[in-house]
């Protein structure tokens, strides 16, 4: 094989690289989004939250993050779903790594989840709130911050995480 030949087979290759890389988030034909490793599906619509741009994964990582926003009375509030293995390198990851009181409530009977809710100041005039749902193969962090006066968003939070995919989030290792 020729110097030039060689060169020319390994430029190929190059440009070809890229196309050969699995992607993490997929369309899908109703406008949701797939999470090729854990089957978890960002929907376009939850409730009165929408999707807002397309999902992605964090830092070439398999970790993968949505946002979702509402708009109420003049004030938009803006979710975001991630979705990780139990060994992820990203901040916030787990409940214990947030000082505040956990509470745990059942989020789905099919199949059975718990989720833990921790609320919190952030700053000085808000507070945040994140719901875990750890499955053993995968967590899911909801979380959102408010108006530290506001009392209505926490009920539609809380619907908002009912109201995931969950029959679609891998289970098990």
């Amino acid at each position: 094989m020729s110097q030039l030949s060689r060169l020319a087979a390994a430029l190929t290759c190059l440009v070809f690289a890229h196309a050969s890389c699995a992607d993490t988030i997929h369309a899908t034909q109703d406008g949701s989004y797939y999470h090729h490793q854990s089957g978890w599906i960002f929907p376009d619509r939850i409730g009165d939250f929408s999707l807002v741009g397309i999902p992605q994964d964090i830092n070439g990582t398999v970790d993968a993050a949505g946002w979702y926003a509402r708009e109420s009375k003049g004030v938009r509030t803006v979710v975001s779903v991630s979705v990780y293995p139990p060994d992820s390198a990203q901040p916030e990851t787990l409940p214990a790594r947030i000082k505040a009181t956990p509470v745990s409530l059942e989020i789905s009977k099919k199949p059975r989840l718990r989720a833990t809710r921790l609320a919190f100041k952030e700053g000085k005039s808000s507070r945040a709130i994140v719901y875990f749902v750890e499955t053993g193969a995968w967590i899911v962090r909801v979380r959102s911050t408010v108006a530290a006066t506001d009392k209505a968003t926490a009920p539609l939070l809380e619907a908002f995480v009912r109201n995931q995919r969950w029959d679609s989030l891998q289970l098990t290792p």
